[in-house]
């Protein structure tokens, strides 16, 4: 006889699996301006409603789900930077 503890609400949320997938092709493909922005905030998105949902339903995944948000805002967040670094640096080859 085994002692394992078997519960029904084992189960890891999809949504926070999505979310931190997409959260990473986000900071992956940041060089590419609006996909990575795009894939960020989708990801960031689907983090939430699967934090929501892990709550609500007490199931597995609130650790991955925090995980794509993290990587999302990443993901939105270097898109910025490296526009603004871009532009900056344009202007500053411009100027005589």
């Amino acid at each position: 006889m085994s002692n394992f503890d078997v519960t029904k609400n084992n189960v890891t949320n999809g949504k926070a699996i999505t979310s931190l997938v997409l959260g990473i092709i986000s900071i992956i493909s940041a060089i590419i301006p609006f996909l990575g922005l795009i894939l960020g905030v989708v990801g960031l998105i689907f983090g939430i409603l699967g934090l929501q949902e892990v709550k609500r339903l007490g199931q597995g995944g609130k650790n991955i789900s925090v995980s794509g948000i993290v990587c999302s805002s990443v993901g939105i967040l270097l898109p910025i930077i490296l526009a603004v670094i871009g532009y900056l640096a344009f202007m500053i080859i411009g100027t005589p």
